[in-house]
């Protein structure tokens, strides 16, 4: 089970016309790499962030991020 819906966060970009130096702007860093690993699932954002990308595509959070697996993960931690 994915974390994070890489193929709509890249869908909803590339549909909205943004660059992932865009991306990284609207989000504010500095290097469009960061946003790149964020779609390409390398990295797993801050829930700040996961809500600034849900804001920006008008899309709920859980359109982008899959929390019954983070959920699942911290609980297999305890």
């Amino acid at each position: 089970m994915k974390l994070i819906y890489t193929d709509r966060l890249k869908e909803e970009r590339e549909k909205c016309g943004y660059s992932y130096a865009d991306m990284s702007k609207l989000l504010g860093y500095k290097s469009p790499s960061t946003y790149m690993y964020i779609e390409k699932g390398r990295t797993t954002p801050k829930l700040d962030v996961m809500i600034s990308i849900s804001s920006i595509f008008s899309k709920p959070i859980e359109y982008f991020f899959n929390f019954e697996v983070q959920e699942n993960w911290i609980n297999r931690r305890d």
